[in-house]
């Protein structure tokens, strides 16, 4: 059997003849999530259960601490919330007989209604006035913002329960793809591919942008054979400021790990779907 012996040479010589990779920095810059999740129906049901089990063993309301017996305070209290069915034992009752403590019938939950007092029927009166009253009712802004419903991609308003990422269309290409940039052969102007990456975001994006890398180290690296480069991903948040994109820029998109699934190159998308958040 012939043996073959290989040389520190001839491998200097097979590597001599293949084109060195092209070094990148890319860029994997996300928006955060700024409201919680829409609860599951599950979790909705099981609130819903929590909430109703705590009012049915909660402590009955001290009506008689808060309005005192024979005030006009109590009259309007009895006359607004009735008072709960005695237990008689010449009545047969379907759903069991009342359980009645303190004039509450403790087999169900106890709704109570308050009635207003002179400032909140002033406040009614004068919409002013609301303005400076502090115990007015607390209504949420929707979870739809107008960027869901225009279906403005390039908004950093949409999907505010979701974590978006920024990828960029350059002129010329109809690729979609995150940041990148070529990290500089010149020996004075090495850096560090953070570095890379900031000074790149900059000068595509402009200047306007707050944000943070997560780490100067790089999470996951990207064999592009097609363009023989290796990319190098860096993981950064923006906290705040707005993305103007520049000349090489054609366009811009904010999107979601599901919608990157959609735009994104197939075999792009699997090689970095683990950095994505599925929130």
């Amino acid at each position: 059997m012939r043996s073959v012996w290989v040389t520190r040479a001839s491998i200097a010589r097979a590597y001599s003849t293949q084109v060195q990779p092209v070094i990148s920095s890319t860029l994997l810059l996300s928006r955060n999530p700024i409201i919680t999740q829409e609860p599951s129906s599950f979790e909705k049901q099981f609130y819903k259960y929590q909430n109703e089990l705590w009012r049915r063993l909660m402590w009955t309301f001290p009506s008689w601490f808060f309005f005192k017996p024979g005030t006009v305070a109590e009259q309007k209290y009895r006359k607004l919330n009735k008072p709960a069915t005695p237990d008689n034992p010449n009545i047969e009752f379907p759903r069991g007989r009342p359980e009645l403590r303190h004039n509450r019938d403790r087999r169900f939950k106890q709704t109570i209604s308050v009635p207003k007092s002179y400032e909140d029927k002033k406040g009614e009166t004068n919409a002013a006035s609301e303005t400076d009253d502090l115990a007015r009712k607390i209504v949420p802004n929707s979870r739809i913002t107008e960027a869901d419903l225009k279906k403005d991609l390039a908004s950093l308003e949409r999907k505010l329960s979701r974590t978006l990422y920024l990828i960029i269309k350059e002129k010329g290409s109809n690729t979609w793809k995150f940041p990148n940039f070529n990290v500089p052969t010149n020996a004075e102007e090495v850096s560090g591919l953070h570095v890379v990456a900031e000074e790149g975001l900059y000068k595509i994006g402009g200047e306007k942008i707050n944000y943070f890398n997560v780490s100067n180290t790089p999470c996951h690296v990207f064999n592009n054979l097609q363009e023989n480069k290796k990319e190098y991903f860096i993981k950064s948040h923006i906290l705040s400021g707005i993305f103007e994109p520049q000349e090489s820029v054609a366009e811009f998109n904010w999107l979601s790990k599901e919608e990157l699934k959609d735009v994104l190159p197939a075999e792009y998308y699997q090689d970095v779907s683990h950095l994505l958040n599925n929130v």
